[in-house]
Parts: C-alpha cells; sequence; structure tokens
C-alpha cells in the first residue's frame, strides 16, 4: 500500500469517525431525554447507540494501526519501487537472467542482456565517478554498482 493510499484511507477514517461521534452524540442526548421524560432513574440506550459505539471503535483501531504507516517513508528497502528495475537489467530478450536455463535460442544458459554486461559503464554519479553494471551475485548490493571517481 502506498504512502498516499494510507493518506486516502486515514482521511476517510476520520471523516467517519466524526460522523459517527455526531450519531452518537446525538442517540445519547435522545436516550437521556427519554429517560428524563418517563423520569427514569436509569438511562436506556439503544441497540443502534452500541453499534455506533463499537463502530467509532473499530475505527480508533485502525487508525492506530495505520499511524506508523502513514508516518513511514514512502521509499524504503521493503518498499522500492527501483529495486525490480535495477534487479532486470542484466536479462536476455527472452526474460531469462545471466545464467539462467534459457534453451535453445540463446543455448544452454543466458548471457543476459548484451547492453549491460558486468563492468559495463551505464552512469555517472553526482562526483564524477562511475555507475557500473555488477556481477550477478552482487546486483543486489548497492555499493557494487559504484566505482572510484573517473579520472581525466
Amino acid at each position: 500500500m502506498t504512502q498516499q493510499t494510507v493518506t486516502d484511507l486515514r482521511r476517510e477514517l476520520e471523516k467517519a469517525r466524526a460522523a459517527l461521534i455526531d450519531a452518537q452524540s446525538h442517540l445519547s442526548a435522545h436516550a437521556q431525554a427519554n429517560a428524563a421524560l418517563h423520569c427514569a432513574t436509569e438511562v436506556f440506550y439503544s441497540p443502534l447507540h452500541a453499534k455506533v459505539t463499537a463502530a467509532i471503535a473499530g475505527i480508533e483501531h485502525a487508525l492506530a494501526r495505520t499511524e506508523q504507516a502513514a508516518a513511514a517513508p514512502e521509499h524504503s528497502d521493503v518498499n522500492c519501487p527501483w529495486a525490480g528495475l535495477i534487479g532486470d537489467l542484466d536479462r536476455c530478450e527472452h526474460g531469462r537472467h545471466e545464467g539462467d536455463d534459457c534453451g535453445t535460442t540463446c543455448g544452454t544458459r543466458s548471457k543476459g542482456n548484451p547492453h549491460m554486461k558486468p563492468g559495463a559503464v551505464i552512469g555517472y554519479t553526482l562526483r564524477r565517478g562511475l555507475i557500473v553494471m555488477p556481477h550477478r551475485e552482487d546486483k543486489y548490493t548497492p555499493a557494487a554498482w559504484y566505482q572510484q571517481e573517473k579520472n581525466d
């Protein structure tokens, strides 16, 4: 679930909670007025009042559970939209990673992306360092994508 989705859900839950609190207040006032009208010593609340109170408690529980998700940054190691893209850079045109079985088209093993061989420069950092295609076993290690500064 994205940060925006959690924010939208929390906003809708807060609106529903506000409406239910107003309904609960109205039902309470109605029950108290009925008790006063009949000179009763106890106020009896309707089953609807109990359901509204339970719904409010459920909304507050849901808001408490999503509070941590709302405060968490949208981009994290767990929810990284770029991880899949980076992990797929070494695939051959048939969708197989370098070294995986690819059938007869690539031979017995996939040769991977011919444009992204290990060590190939694919970009530059702000400080003139090289961003390179790492070896297959290191592709999920961020440091493996960087080389020392480019010397001119």
